[in-house]
């Protein structure tokens, strides 16, 4: 063969190779349009569907077993074991509170910096100011980022009774099933697009009066927030009537989406019993820091404050290992907190608007 017939064949398999991945480049997703009205929000929507068939069970409960101490983690190649998130601990450089690195570390693999913001704030008690942060993802909105929708759950946890919180606070329950919610949803919704920006926001400080929430409020706009969902506590169901409580208060922009939440529950054939509640709603959670700023917030949390609400839940089932060492991964109903994670991230999605299916069809393509 001549060189020119040779470098003539090379030239056509270079740009048959550069056409072919290409096509594999566009068939993998991306910015095509969208062919149909998407559906109203808060209604079954089947791009929605999809989202949620790619977490499972056993995906959200390893990281609640991670997170609690059940399991050993992996932080920078080195073997951890978080035995408590207490954030006194957290934020001292106690090696077994190394919650905030982890979680820190698992979106830094998914997601740009310029899309992570670690927020510091300023905590002070009776003796000193300590330094506390706040671990904030944005997914940026297509169309409306202007418009966001927030999912939160708050990282930290406390021993108050049968224990030293610095030593141990595993924390199942609270909060470690709403840590992994959000792991899961930061997981997930990257391979998607939506109108709207979400914000992806774990606190910390709960336990110590919503310091957490309370700083983000107080130093970020909360114009054209569209709305807050707070996932806490919703791992336990003793009695098995898979009720929880939704603390929606008296803002109409809450019971919008509380309502929401009710909603995509219901169209996405999840089953779960409910205590709504306007008056009356419990502020023990960080919904209330963007009730003081009036943003619409809910705070979605297991059977636990009230009882006997007409059209509700019967009785209260409160988690004996509340705020104890106790609270562990054994304790939970696992089955009925996965649900209520699928309906958060359901809620979440269908407020922000999905523009499309964005799951490639060639999907070791993104790995």
């Amino acid at each position: 063969m001549s060189v020119k017939s040779y470098t003539h064949d090379l030239g056509i398999k270079r740009k048959f190779a550069i056409g072919f991945l290409v096509l594999l480049w566009a068939l993998s997703g991306c910015n095509l349009p969208q062919q149909r009205p998407a559906p109203a929000e808060c209604e079954q929507d089947p791009v929605i569907t999809t989202m949620l068939s790619k977490t499972t069970l056993p995906d959200w409960l390893d990281w609640v077993e991670k997170l609690s101490g059940a399991k050993p983690v992996q932080i920078g190649g080195e073997p951890v074991k978080i035995s408590t998130r207490y954030s006194y601990a957290m934020f001292t450089g106690q090696a077994n509170a190394r919650a905030f690195d982890y979680v820190l570390e698992q979106v830094r693999a998914w997601y740009p910096d310029s899309q992570i913001e670690i927020e510091e704030y300023p905590y002070t008690d009776a003796e000193r100011t300590y330094t506390w942060k706040n671990l904030i993802v944005t997914i940026p909105g297509q169309t409306r980022p202007q418009e966001s929708v927030i999912l939160s759950a708050h990282l930290d946890d406390t021993v108050v009774k049968q224990g030293d919180a610095l030593k141990v606070a595993p924390g199942a329950d609270d909060n470690a099933v709403g840590v992994a919610a959000l792991l899961e949803a930061a997981r997930i919704f990257r391979a998607n697009k939506f109108e709207r920006t979400i914000r992806l926001i774990w606190f910390s400080g709960e336990e110590e009066g919503s310091a957490g929430s309370m700083a983000y409020v107080n130093t970020h706009s909360m114009a054209g927030v569209v709305g807050n969902i707070t996932l806490d506590m919703f791992g336990y169901d003793n009695d098995g009537d898979r009720c929880l409580e939704i603390h929606a208060g008296a803002l109409p922009e809450s019971d919008r989406i509380g309502r929401c939440f009710q909603n995509t529950a219901k169209s996405n054939g999840i089953n779960l019993n409910y205590d709504y509640l306007t008056t009356g709603a419990s502020d023990r959670s960080d919904h209330a820091s963007f009730w003081k700023k009036s943003v619409g917030s809910v705070v979605v949390i297991e059977n636990f404050i009230l009882q006997n609400i007409p059209g509700g839940c019967k009785g209260i089932d409160v988690n004996p290992n509340y705020h104890r060492p106790g609270d562990k991964v054994e304790a939970l109903n696992q089955g009925f907190a996965f649900d209520i994670v699928r309906a958060g991230l359901a809620t979440t999605a269908s407020l922000a608007r999905p523009l499309r299916q964005a799951y490639p069809l060639f999907p070791w393509l993104t790995k």
